[in-house]
């Protein structure tokens, strides 16, 4: 296993070019009383001319600070949904999380990835989209990764700009897609302060084995020359990380799940903090069923409290 200081900085430089800086220049284009929660649908740049559309749930009790959770949705081949799945506006009820987890009592954002929903091109259908974004950001010098996972930190950005959010108690959360994303943002970004993957990671090498195709943001080039996927998980330790997977998912091998959590137990081991890795295998496929999401939320209400991780 790599040192974690040297295999993040060597991620990170084979994520490549990072899009420019800019402001955030946030705009509530919406706002909707839905009775226990305000739902607003917001825009923020994610770079220079780039918009990323959002929605944003605040309880309606809300007073002062209180803890948020990033809300990364899924993929599917449905790049006609975005956001508006986990907010519960359309598709599968199980990726309503965005809203739930608002009823609980966070502030949550859902924006659109980018080929989702608003974000798709006028001329080139989703997954056409979706490869040629890929390949030009590989031209560039860069990659689908790096420019998701930039994206996912600019919705950080904005969730610590707004006044009901406390910067110090940010969530994350995501289901396939949403839950690969929720790995390297919390890999990355050290103001997740708690993390929760559903379905979303096993070893690139019980991928290659089993030939199994993912989506291009799956892959960082030249990655297997320094680690494996476990040596990703790692980087979050000893931050609060649940991994939540079927043992019959039929794009995860379960054996590459395990030793991925393997893999990075090691490292929250050597840190003193073993109880704040948890993995949580079901008799499922690929799936975030209700009892997934209980224990998902459960582990927020956990760790996102004042004095959680004194």
């Amino acid at each position: 296993m790599p040192a974690p200081a040297l295999f993040r900085s060597g991620l990170r430089l084979l994520l490549g070019h990072f899009p420019r800086s800019c402001p955030l220049e946030a705009q509530t284009l919406e706002r909707i009383d839905l009775g226990d929660v305000i739902r607003e649908k917001v825009r923020y740049q994610v770079e220079p001319g780039e918009w990323a559309p959002a929605y944003l749930f605040v309880p309606a009790r809300r007073t002062g600070r209180g803890p948020a959770v990033l809300c990364l949705h899924q993929h599917a081949g449905q790049f006609a949904l975005g956001k508006s799945e986990p907010a519960g506006l359309a598709g599968n009820p199980q990726q309503f999380y965005a809203l739930e987890l608002a009823r609980r009592g966070y502030v949550t954002l859902a924006a659109d990835a980018i080929c989702f929903e608003e974000r798709r091109d006028a001329t080139l259908e989703g997954a056409a989209f979706e490869r040629f974004t890929f390949t030009r950001l590989i031209a560039e010098g860069s990659t689908l990764q790096t420019k998701m996972l930039s994206d996912a930190m600019r919705g950080i950005d904005y969730l610590v700009s707004r006044p009901e959010v406390n910067p110090v108690f940010i969530g994350c959360v995501g289901h396939s897609l949403g839950g690969q994303q929720t790995l390297f943002t919390a890999a990355m970004d050290e103001r997740i302060r708690a993390a929760v993957s559903s379905c979303g990671f096993a070893s690139y090498a019980s991928l290659f084995r089993e030939r199994i195709n993912h989506n291009f943001a799956a892959y960082v080039p030249g990655l297997l020359r320094y680690g494996e996927v476990g040596d990703v998980l790692s980087l979050a330790a000893p931050r609060p990380f649940l991994a939540l997977a079927g043992n019959a998912d039929p794009i995860f091998p379960f054996d590459g799940i395990v030793a991925t959590i393997e893999r990075a137990r090691a490292r929250y081991g050597a840190l003193g903090a073993e109880e704040r890795l948890d993995f949580m295998p079901v008799d499922a496929g690929h799936a975030f069923s209700d009892s997934m999401r209980e224990r998902a939320y459960a582990w927020f209400d956990r760790w996102l409290q004042p004095g959680a991780l004194a």
